[in-house]
């Protein structure tokens, strides 16, 4: 139950703190005056999106805090997921910055917006002024009927297996459409494959060099034979074989070394340094002796190279940027092709899968549709029997569940019904509001008032069933006036023995029957506007009747019936 409500600097709300009681309370006050305002702020509360526009003018923040006591804290699963104690109370704040940053807290604990919006949904039901307009949305009637015959359970068991069929679907769509053109792609994959495996690359082993630069090294090798031998002989006969070779000099610097050393032995190190080059030089000399030997100049052998290098460019042009992407899509089309040429298995078992899936989903949804049919009967009955005592008592209501047929047979079966996310079935709201008038469809036929009034016989009806306590009507006595708003009025107060009801409402009628009376208005402080609430009791109370019942002008007789008003709704 909300027993506080705090809100500061929000649209034209300077400081404003509301105590709530049980039962019927109920807020009025002229059009304009800043009723829906409140609203607004409780649907903050739930999670509602917040902007910067919402922060009254010359403010940097505004915020919206609301205490709940709770009666029924059992039924809040979100309480335990939260490790709340229930005893304490529910005290959430909501904080609107001029950045556009908005943030949530639950007993002084920070929280995520999702975790509002649960909370929320546990908590309140608002049910706003322009409500009658989603009513009639086609989706509406099938949620509403599988609602109150708590069949939503069994829609959701059923669209996961129709979730299932319709991917397999898919599939199998995919499928068929890919066995169509299975020659010709199997064509051209097979041509791709032979054009790469012709070429017969080689893997190179990890940190090797692949063929392709082993090739381009070796094609500069071959064009530049003559000077590599050049560089090759020269060097061998500078280090080895001409008169006055560097080995030659190195000898005879290490035979006076030697003899030196006689003379001073630390001189020993020294030739034994000049000995390993000596050495050094001689596999210099072997070394380039032997690469001399192995360079040839062959241009069979260019050719080849050439003719090489060129087949893998026009591969690379075709198939990837290197060797190795060239034999990586080699391997995703012998994979592709593997896959299409077990294409027709795959159909056959998806063709399997997607008639198994089917007759699943087939069968629930008529389980589904035979449940609506039941609930539907018990829920049209129950309507009409609210309406005869909100003043429609020769109006006839029924809820019409029809299976919805497919234009072509679904799985090659004649003309069947046709599934969907909800099922097999359409439902409509059907109202005959004048005796000897044949059903017709509630959104084609029922007025402002009518509407109004079959929704509230609904929500009469839910509200025996739903565990949330508190349920807010903003202005849902549109279209209605006289004597049908008295038992509007009534109706509410009915609602309110088992629930904390808040309605927002310009009839006196209605007003009459609250437990609690709260005035909204507006007035001038320091230059700007403000809204204020009054909770009204008393004189004011009566006074604020007779405003709603004669105008702007209060005379005495209308005050007697504002009295007699209060006095007669006490009664009943």
């Amino acid at each position: 139950m909300l027993t506080e409500l705090n809100i500061k600097n929000f649209a034209i709300i300077d400081q404003l703190r509301l105590e709530f009681g049980p039962g019927f309370n109920v807020l009025t006050g002229e059009t304009g005056a800043g009723k829906s305002i409140l609203v607004d702020a409780l649907n903050l509360l739930l999670g509602s999106r917040a902007s910067p526009e919402m922060i009254r003018t010359g403010q940097e923040e505004a915020s919206v805090e609301a205490f709940f006591d709770l009666e029924d804290a059992e039924n809040i699963k979100i309480l335990s997921n939260l490790q709340l104690d229930p005893a304490e109370g529910l005290l959430i704040k909501r904080l609107i910055h001029r950045s556009g940053k908005s943030r949530a807290f639950l007993n002084g604990n920070s929280i995520t917006l999702h975790m509002l919006e649960e909370l929320g949904e546990e908590l309140i039901n608002i049910y706003g002024q322009h409500e009658h307009q989603h009513f009639l949305h086609p989706q509406r009637p099938i949620d509403i009927l599988d609602r109150s015959g708590g069949l939503l359970g069994w829609r959701q068991e059923y669209q996961k297996v129709y979730d299932q069929w319709m991917k397999a679907t898919s599939e199998l769509e995919e499928s068929i459409s890919k066995e169509k053109q299975r020659s010709e792609r199997l064509e051209f994959l097979t041509f791709q494959s032979k054009e790469i495996a012709r070429a017969n690359l080689k893997h190179p082993k990890p940190g090797e060099a692949d063929e392709e630069e082993e090739l381009i090294a070796e094609r500069a090798r071959l064009i530049h034979a003559e000077k590599l031998y050049s560089i090759a002989h020269q060097g061998s006969e500078v280090i080895y074989a001409e008169s006055g070779s560097v080995v030659e000099r190195l000898n005879s610097i290490r035979q006076r070394l030697r003899e030196g050393t006689k003379m001073d032995p630390s001189l020993n190190s020294l030739a034994s340094l000049i000995e390993s080059i000596l050495f050094q030089a001689e596999d210099v000399a072997s070394s380039l002796r032997a690469y001399r030997e192995k360079i040839h100049f062959d241009p069979r052998r260019l050719e080849i190279i050439e003719s090489r290098l060129d087949e893998i460019t026009k591969l690379k042009k075709k198939y990837g940027p290197s060797l190795a992407e060239i034999l990586a899509h080699q391997e995703r089309i012998d994979q592709e092709k593997k896959s299409l040429e077990g294409l027709g298995e795959k159909i056959s078992e998806l063709q399997k899968s997607t008639a198994e899936f089917y007759a699943r989903a087939f069968s629930q949804a008529q389980e589904l549709s035979s449940q609506r049919k039941k609930v539907a009967q018990e829920l049209g009955s129950k309507v009409e029997v609210e309406l005869s005592t909100l003043g429609m008592k020769k109006v006839r209501f029924q809820i019409a569940v029809e299976e919805v047929l497919s234009e072509k047979g679904e799985q090659g079966q004649n003309v069947s019904p046709r599934l969907d996310q909800n099922g097999m079935d359409r439902v409509q709201f059907l109202i005959s509001p004048n005796p000897g008038e044949d059903l017709k469809a509630l959104a084609k036929i029922a007025s402002g008032g009518e509407l109004s009034r079959i929704m509230l016989a609904l929500k009469r009806i839910f509200a025996e069933e739903t565990w949330i306590k508190t349920l807010v009507f903003d202005e849902v006595d549109a279209g209605i006036g006289g004597g049908i708003a008295e038992v509007v009025g009534r109706k509410l107060k009915e609602i309110s023995r088992e629930h904390q009801v808040f309605c927002i409402t310009h009839l006196a009628p209605i007003a009459s029957f609250a437990d609690t009376h709260f005035k909204v208005f507006k007035r001038i402080q320091g230059g700007r506007t403000v809204v204020e609430v009054n909770h009204l009791q008393g004189e004011n109370r009566e006074q604020e009747i007779a405003r709603m019942l004669g105008g702007v002008k209060i005379t005495e007789k209308t005050l007697d019936h504002a009295r007699e008003m209060l006095k007669t709704a006490l009664k009943r």
